[in-house]
């Protein structure tokens, strides 16, 4: 400071004063303060600033964030997007709270990325719940509505998955929910994983109910609850939890708790009946034990029944039935209710009806009281029973007859056991339906059948006698007989047929066992097979017996006999069927082969009969070229059968000469029963193959033999026959009569003739032409009518001609008979002739024979009337004109049908009527019965019909006013009757007064209400309907109908039918209602002008388009139909938002023309489970689709789906105007967003280049070893797929790529190149570039599965895995390469492959050369050896790959081969096979393949895992295994490639005392691979490691001390665990008694033992304190040893001392006297007790001695003197004793 002044301010100097703080020690504290503080201040500052802001991240973080986290929100946005940055600045106020709620919110800006997700509108939000998309529809800047979407449960439901949620979430939830089922479970519990798995069957069914279902693992909200033991299920119901204390593996239990919790909730509620959806009231009737439901719709009757039935709701839930009602027509249909409104009163299944006045609320609730409490029976409907059928395991049904007495008795009797019957598990129904029972083969009612699993058994007994019935059964249920069947019931088991089809349509597999119950041998052998029935059952197998000789003449087999039928195919057990383990195998092996069936010439004949398609081959089996034949055929079987051919063989020589074959093997073809002889190579199935399939596709004309011909001749009414004779051209002349060229010309007419009802066929023999016909010149066409031959003197090469002659009457007419005619045959002739006369009759009915008989005696009458008579006895003539009771006659006037109702005997009365028929006048309205009326309406599309009554006054002028106008109503078509019969009217039309005029159109009526004696105006209004026919009329009624039945519905509203404008648009409407109908849009009018104003057409006519209840309005030109048309069946009107529109074949062909990008999901409303799902998933994305310009139908159209390449349902299909072909979705149909993300694919496929790569980068992909960061995050060396192609090849068309020299050495080669050559070259190229072409646009999508696509020009090391045919694509997953088979074009296929390989547990294809180095190199593998095409395999293949991954698990690698001539090396001769390859060695399985449980427990067993004399080696996954699941295990780690000469040594000693150690229980293995050891923390190999329990104890001792190393094994310090008793072996045990002296056993039995778990946990309670006294404790499994010891009874525990056993009598789960037991044992020892006698001796003798002392040793006493001595001596005596 010297030399320097401040300035000073009245005494104050500021300057000094601020020096001297800025030089003071606070100063340099504050300052450094600050800087410290700073960088914390500058991060609180940012972090408070970036606290709302929501992170940004790339695609990679984004892809790990949905991996690891459970929710995870992503908003896409883009740069430039003012409206990005308003909707982020607004979901930035929601980031606190969705962290709140465990969701992770991020942003992300990348285009590429949004793109491979289908992004393609921003801002867009993404929720991924669990990896699952849901996109936000909302208002993004709706900051609320969007936390709503990322908290509700809505936007967390996943179909058959039960949802994740925090405790957050679980708040939110249980406010908002009503009703909320919560599971507790934690993610390491195994229980909790089967409860987790359970629940989620019924997840979607208490979605159904209202019921939100989640899980959460959170351990402090479970200790809430005090939940000690997880899993645990609490149910919210209103906010109050009750906690679930059953079994949650039992689902059933479960969910019916649930709801009867729920509906125990909603007494309280208002006396709504609630209303549920058809799929949650069939949860609710299997779940609820007394449940009404009432089936409404829309009437008012419904609305009046309902607030009657609303009273007594409450009164129902007090008497625990719950109450609920449904308007579902399709359940109503489904449970068989025809009208409604209907109460059905469910207990435990089984439905009853209630028939009584649903007006009277009382009735009905005492009613529902009554079926609650009482036992009667309950009666249920034809479609109750098919479905009680279908769905219940036990089940007893009594037909009976209401009004029958003896119905009445047995039913009286019968509800005595009701309850019995229920408490055993069986439902007991009663039906009193005739024609059902019929169906049965029931004649006599009543009659007791009892179903299980669908499987009929009929009671034979005597039904009053219900103790009887009862225990019969009893013996049902529990026993394992047999079932009788009928044959009208094997005949539904067999054929599936109509009546019960869908019952029985699961049973593919049925054996039938046919016998007489008077014979010994079939009862015998009953008893016998009865024996395998269960093992049949648990094969899917259907077994049943048949005591019904009419059947075994039919099949033409002896009693008793086995036939095996699969899929109604008839297969003859030829072996002992008293030996029932050979006839299992038999069966088993039925199953699973693909042997042709065997069967007799009877079977035969009914297989001709009833499959359109039938291949028999006779041979001899006797005969090694039959056989060789018979072999080689039984490659194409399953070919055949998926091409619908049923392929059999027949070993008669009987029926092989009745066909005119002397020399076997042959084989032929049946075509609707018409035989062709193939006469090529039997030996080339290939060949066999392709006949097979071009005698079914195309339109050949059959060859035969003579004999085959003469069988034609005999069974069909018109054969045409062309005798060819021998077929020899001579050289040099193109002669044209030569029988080939005749025989192209003749097949040119064959579909023509086939139409008209005549077989055509052609032979070369000339034996049957000669001698019978008396044919002399070859070739000849004879045409046999009812076995009467006629023959063609035409020219033959004429084919115009011969079709003329063939189709003519005078050709096919027989003289002086009745022809028989088949039912093309006839409608031929009613379309052809005026008046015809028809005989239906059946040829096996001799009362129809009679008739027929009588009935020729007048055809050559009616012939001269030019009346034409037939007569036809066709099958399928029954099902097309619905006669019943036969014979009938029908006279045909111009196809207008009338039944002769008399005497079919009385010919002349019949031809009376024919010829009155015949004259009469054609203006009379002709009166018909109730059957004619009923067959006019089923066969003609316009009839008039006038109901009147027989005692009507006022008819017989309204007839003759009406006859007047007969003949113009025929004019235009329409046919007019009458009848007396009202029943129609008034049943199905409610038509109370007659006379009335009901006019029918193609069956559906219009009813006349003007005045029928007005003729003019009826002529005028029938006139009307007619030439607007396809327009019916509606009322409103049948409008709210049909809207809310149809998908589609298109309405003309006009005023009234004298409007011209009206009259114009039904006009030009008429005229576009059939192409409308095409496409599924039927057109109605309606004259009602207040419904027109209601849906918006102020002035009629006017049209309106229903879409699914929704309309729009036309607005163009009424009077041109074309664009009315154009309208109603664009795509923009047919196609409705938010939902996926259902079209038919034609919709779909006009939008597949009009439509750029078009995606069909082809589903089956009745025979797919998961479609429905599949829709309701597919919905989502039904928007997003249309947005982005691809239009979204689904179609119900099987034949449709198949034709384009679909084999399976739910298929997905994206069709694009300009391509070839279009592309199936291969992925997962209930992923809506991959499907979205392919859909866009599809429709902008843009793929990306593949990456190529060099041999030695291959070589490293491989493995894994990848040299980019990139490479390491994605890990795509576990999961490439590689692309080997041949470079010269691929280059050869492209200059560009070739090198200078190459370029001038391939112009020199091309030079000299010929055409052909050239031309194989670019073809070959160009293959190349399109298989490029193909991959690359799939290479993003394999790339979005975690899969990296490369391809390589260098195939070394492809031909290094046993691959040498390029291009080659082959897929390598963690080293092992899968080889694709198909097509290298069709990326969709490739697709799936990799996607299957990627996502799926696939087993690996490879190649033989593969296969041969995975055996060097694979400790354990399994291959599974198969040959194409074979059904069995495929089948086997599926099950196998449910089992892959966990044979990976267990270190077992799986792969397939198709390769029969590798596996013959190993024996293999029948297929599929498995072998089982253990460090190279093999093992072939015997067991049952499709069993894949039985596999994998064959390939984990240790018996065939371990190798004799060999210590196994292992890899790291097997060794995990063993070490988790093995109790004992011994592991050699050393270091194959290090550690030489030493390890083999020390392997050699260790292979020594393998066997000895496996002996006592413990397991050996090696391990060759240095670096796995140190995985177990092992840092120097080579060494010994013992695992106890997954505990490593290292031996520290010399590893070439065998003995040692063995007797440290089995010493106490190595066995010995703390804590828990050890469980040991029989050896394991006598050496531990031999080694112990104090040693305590627990024996038990694992299998039969319930209380020894509980009483185990006891005892391992005073195991530490065993240990504390010395005592070994162990536990051994060993029944049969325990005897040994005098244990008789298990459990039971044995303390040894010294190897002498003493028994516990005690309870052994109060530990505390165990524990005592052991210690007085323990301790009572001899040593013991020779210690405690020589101290209690020695304190004896002690006490003795002492007495001895005190009393022996005393001096005697004396007198005064004596005393006074006695002083004086004592004193002497002291004095002495001191001396």
């Amino acid at each position: 400071m010297s030399g320097r002044t401040y300035p000073s301010y009245g005494g104050f100097n500021p300057t000094a004063r601020v020096i001297s703080f800025l030089t003071s020690s606070r100063f340099a504290l504050a300052f450094t303060l600050l800087l410290v503080l700073s960088p914390i201040l500058i991060d609180n500052v940012q972090a408070a600033k970036e606290k709302d802001v929501i992170e940004d991240v790339n695609g990679k973080e984004m892809q790990k964030l949905i991996e690891e986290k459970d929710y995870v929100a992503v908003v896409w946005y883009t740069k430039n997007c003012p409206k990005c940055d308003q909707v982020l600045a607004e979901l930035e106020k929601i980031d606190d709270e969705t962290d709140n709620f465990g969701v992770h919110f991020v942003k992300i800006q990348d285009k590429r990325a949004a793109k491979l997700h289908g992004i393609t509108n921003f801002p867009h939000l993404v929720y991924y719940r669990n990896k699952e998309p849901a996109t936000f529809e909302g208002d993004l800047e709706n900051e609320e509505q969007v936390l709503e979407f990322l908290t509700s449960l809505d936007a967390m439901d996943s179909p058959d998955r039960i949802e994740e949620v925090n405790a957050k979430i679980l708040d939110k939830i249980v406010k908002e929910e009503d009703y909320v089922a919560v599971l507790f479970y934690a993610p390491d519990c195994r229980k909790c994983e089967k409860a987790l798995r359970e629940l989620e069957n019924i997840d979607d069914e208490a979605d159904e109910l209202g019921i939100a279902f989640v899980k959460i693992n959170d351990d402090e909200l479970a200790d809430e609850y005090n939940l000690d033991i997880l899993p645990a299920l609490v149910y919210y119901r209103n906010q109050i939890p009750i906690v679930f204390d059953g079994d949650l593996t039992k689902e059933e239990e479960v969910l019916e708790w649930i709801i009867g919790n729920k509906s125990t909730g909603d007494e309280d509620d208002d006396n709504e009946i609630e209303s549920v959806s058809a799929k949650a009231l069939w949860t609710l009737v299997e779940s609820v034990d007394h449940l009404a439901v009432l089936f409404v719709d829309q009437s008012a009757l419904s609305e009046q029944v309902l607030r009657e039935l609303e009273q007594i709701d409450d009164e129902c839930a007090h008497q625990d039935i719950q109450f609920v009602k449904t308007d579902d027509k399709k359940a109503a249909k489904d449970w068989g209710i025809d009208d409604t409104p209907s109460v059905v009163y469910f207990e435990n299944n089984i439905p009853n009806v209630f028939d009584g006045d649903l007006r009277d609320e009382q009735e009905v609730l005492r009613w529902l009281l009554h079926q609650k409490e009482s036992d009667e029976i309950e009666d249920v409907t034809s479609e109750m029973l098919d479905r009680l059928i279908r769905e219940t395991k036990h089940l007893a049904v009594l037909f009976y007859d209401e009004d029958g007495d003896e119905s009445e008795q047995v039913l009286a009797e019968l509800e005595n056991i009701d309850d019995e019957c229920d408490a055993k598990g069986i439902a007991f129904v009663k039906i009193d339906d005739i024609k059902e029972a019929a169906e049965y083969g029931i004649e006599d009612t009543p009659t007791l059948v009892y179903f299980e699993n669908s499987i009929p058994s009929i009671f034979e007994g005597d039904l009053k006698k219900e103790d009887q019935v009862l225990k019969w059964l009893t013996e049902q249920m529990e026993s394992d007989e047999i079932e009788e069947v009928t044959d009208e019931m094997l005949n539904m088991l067999i054929n599936q047929n109509q009546q019960l089809g869908v019952v029985f349509s699961d049973h593919d597999d049925v054996a039938v066992l046919f016998y007489d119950r008077e014979q010994r041998k079939s009862q015998k052998i009953i008893e016998e097979l009865e024996n395998i029935d269960d093992e049949c059952d648990k094969h899917g197998i259907i077994f049943v017996k048949i005591s019904d000789q009419t059947k075994v003449n039919e099949l033409g087999i002896g009693t008793p006999s086995l036939i095996y039928f699969e899929n109604r195919i008839p297969h003859l057990y030829e072996g002992d069927l008293t030996d029932e383990e050979a006839t299992l195998n038999w069966l088993l092996h039925q199953l699973k082969s693909d042997e042709i069936e065997e069967v007799t010439d009877e079977m035969l004949d009914i297989l001709i009969e009833k499959h359109p398609f039938v291949a028999a081959l006779f041979y001899d089996k006797d005969d090694k070229e039959s056989l060789q034949a018979l072999q080689e055929l039984e490659n194409i079987d399953d070919e055949c059968d998926a091409h619908g051919i049923v392929f059999v063989k027949i070993d008669d020589d009987q029926e092989a000469k009745e066909y005119g074959f002397d020399e076997l093997p042959v084989l032929v073809y049946f075509e609707d029963k018409v035989p062709s002889l193939y006469e090529g190579d039997l030996d080339n199935e290939e060949e066999v193959l392709k006949w097979l399939v071009h005698q079914k596709t195309h339109d050949t004309i059959e060859e035969v033999t003579d004999e085959m011909l003469q069988k034609l001749v005999g069974t069909h009414q018109y054969v045409a026959v062309y005798f060819s004779g021998p077929c020899v051209e001579e050289e040099g002349e193109d002669d044209p009569s030569n029988c080939d060229e005749i025989l192209d010309e003749l097949e040119s007419i064959d579909d023509d003739v086939d139409e008209a009802g005549i077989i055509m066929v052609t032979t070369e023999e000339t034996t049957f032409a000669a001698k019978t016909l008396g044919i002399k010149v070859f070739p000849a066409l004879v045409l046999f009518r009812n076995e009467d031959p006629l023959i063609f003197d035409g020219e033959l090469t004429d084919e115009d001609e011969v079709l003329a002659w063939l189709t003519d009457d005078d050709s096919l007419e027989l003289p002086d008979r009745i022809e028989e005619v088949n039912l093309k045959m006839l409608q031929r002739l009613l379309d052809t002739t005026e008046n015809v006369v028809v005989y239906f009759y059946r040829e096996t009915d001799k009362k129809s024979v009679r008739i027929l008989q009588e009935l020729e005696n007048i055809d050559d009458e009616a012939d001269a009337a030019n009346i034409a008579f037939v007569k036809i006895s066709d099958d399928s003539m029954l099902r097309e004109y619905d006669l019943d009771p036969l014979p009938t006659l029908v006279y045909f006037r111009e196809k207008f049908p009338m039944i002769f109702p008399g005497d079919l005997s009385r010919e002349e009365t019949v031809l009376d009527w024919v010829m009155k028929l015949k004259e009469a006048p054609r203006d009379t309205i002709e009166e018909v019965d109730h059957r004619t009326l009923r067959m006019l309406l089923d066969e003609l599309d316009h009839v008039a019909v006038l109901f009147h009554e027989d005692n009507c006054p006022e008819c017989e002028d309204i007839l003759k006013e009406l006859e007047k106008i007969d003949d113009e109503a025929d004019d235009v078509g329409i046919h007019f009757v009458r009848t007396e019969d009202t029943s129609v009217a008034e049943e199905e039309l409610r038509i109370k007064e007659f006379p009335t005029l009901v006019y029918y159109q193609g069956g559906a009526p219009s009813v006349y209400k003007g005045d029928l004696v007005e003729e003019g105006e009826v002529l005028h209004w029938l006139v009307y309907q007619r030439r607007f026919e396809a327009l019916p009329e509606l009322t409103r009624a049948d409008l709210d109908d049909l809207i809310g039945d149809s998908d589609y519905l298109a309405v003309v509203f006009f005023s009234n039918y004298t409007d011209d404008d009206s009259a114009k648009t039904l006009r030009r409407a008429s005229l576009i209602a059939e192409d409308a109908a095409a496409f599924g849009i039927p057109i109605a009018k309606m004259p009602d002008v207040l419904m027109a104003k209601k849906y918006g057409i102020r002035d009629p006519p006017g049209l309106i388009l229903f879409r699914r209840g929704r309309h729009i309005k036309y607005e163009d030109d009424l009077e041109d139909e074309e664009e009315m048309l154009d309208w109603l069946t664009s795509p923009e009107n047919m196609i409705l938002k938010d939902q996926i529109e259902v079209v038919n074949r034609k919709m779909l062909d006009r939008m597949r023309e009009n439509t750029q990008h078009l995606a069909v999901l082809f589903f089956s409303e009745t025979d797919c489970k998961q479609c429905e799902r599949v829709v309701s998933a597919l919905e989502e994305i039904d928007d997003d689709a249309d947005q982005n310009g691809i239009a979204f139908v689904r179609i119900d159209d099987w034949e449709l789906a198949k034709g384009w390449g679909v084999h399976a349902l739910p298929a997905l299909v994206y069709f694009s105007i300009g391509a070839e072909e279009p592309v199936i979705f291969a992925g997962d149909l209930r992923s809506p967003q991959k499907i979205m993300e392919w859909l866009l694919n599809r429709k902008d496929p843009g793929g990306a280049a593949i990456e190529e790569v060099t041999s030695a980068e291959v070589s490293k992909l491989v493995r894994g070893e990848t040299s980019s960061e990139e490479d390491d995050d994605d890990d795509v060396g576990v999961s490439v797929v590689i692309y080997f192609y041949n470079k010269t090849q691929c280059t050869a068309c492209d200059p560009d790529k070739q090198p200078k020299k190459e370029k001038k050495r391939r112009g020199v080669e091309e030079s000299n190149e010929s055409p052909e050559q050239e031309s194989a070259r670019l073809a070959s190229c160009a293959k190349c570039h399109e298989i490029f072409e193909k991959l690359e646009s799939v290479n993003n999508e394999v790339g979005r599965h975690g899969v990296t696509f490369y391809s390589t020009p260098e195939t070394n090391f492809a031909s290094s895995q046993g691959v040498h045919d390029f291009p080659a694509l082959i897929y390598f997953n963690n080293g092992v390469p899968s080889v694709f088979e198909g097509d290298l074009t069709s990326e969709e296929d490739v697709l799936h492959w990799v996607i299957d390989h990627r996502t799926e547990s696939r087993i690996e294809l490879v190649t033989r050369g593969m296969l041969e180095q995975m055996i060097l190199d694979t400790h354990y593998l399994a291959v599974f050896f198969y040959k194409q095409p074979c059904r069995a395999c495929d089948t086997i293949l599926m099950e196998l790959e449910k089992i892959d991954d966990e044979c990976d698990t267990y270190g077992i690698h799986m792969v397939k081969i198709a390769d029969p001539q590798l596996a013959k090396r190993y024996g293999i001769h029948t297929f599929p096979a498995l072998v089982y390859f253990r460090n190279g060695n093999p093992l072939l399985y015997e067991g049952e393949l499709k069993n894949e449980d039985a596999v994998l427990e064959w390939l984990t067993d240790d018996d065939n895992r371990e190798l004799a004399d060999e210590i196994e080696a292992v890899n790291l996954k097997m060794l995990n295994k063993l070490v988790s699941t093995s109790p004992f295990l011994a592991v050699f780690f050393y270091d194959e490639e290090e550690c030489g000469e030493e390890c083999e040594n020390i392997l050699i000693g260790l292979e020594e005392i393998d066997d000895e150690a496996d002996g006592y229980g413990i397991d050996m293995v090696k391990v060759v691979e240095g670096d796995d050891a140190a995985e177990f923390n092992i840092m120097t190999t080579p060494a010994m490691v013992y695992f106890r329990r997954g505990t490593a104890l290292i031996y520290e001792g010399d590893l070439m001390d065998t003995a040692a190393i063995l007797g440290w094994l089995t010493s106490n310090e190595a066995f010995e665990l703390k804590d828990e008793i050890e469980e040991v072996n029989r050896r394991m045990l006598e050496k531990l008694l031999d080694d112990n002296d104090f040693v305590t056993v627990f024996f038990f039995d694992s299998e039969d033992c319930s209380k020894c778990g509980e009483i185990l946990e006891d005892l391992e309670r005073v195991d530490a304190e065993a240990d504390n006294l010395d005592i070994i404790f162990v536990r051994i499994d060993d029944v049969k040893y325990a005897k040994k010891w005098g244990v008789t009874k298990i459990p039971a525990l044995v303390y040894f001392r010294r190897k002498f056993p003493s028994i516990y009598r005690g309870d052994m789960t109060d530990e505390t006297n165990v524990l005592d037991w052991l210690q007085k044992n323990r301790y009572k020892q001899p040593e013991l007790s020779l210690f405690v006698f020589a101290i209690a001796t020695m304190a004896l003798c002690f006490v003795l001695y002492t007495i001895f002392i005190l009393v022996f040793l005393k001096h005697p006493t004396g007198g005064g003197e004596a005393d006074g001595g006695d002083k004086s001596g004592t004193g002497n005596d002291k004095s002495s004793s001191a001396e």
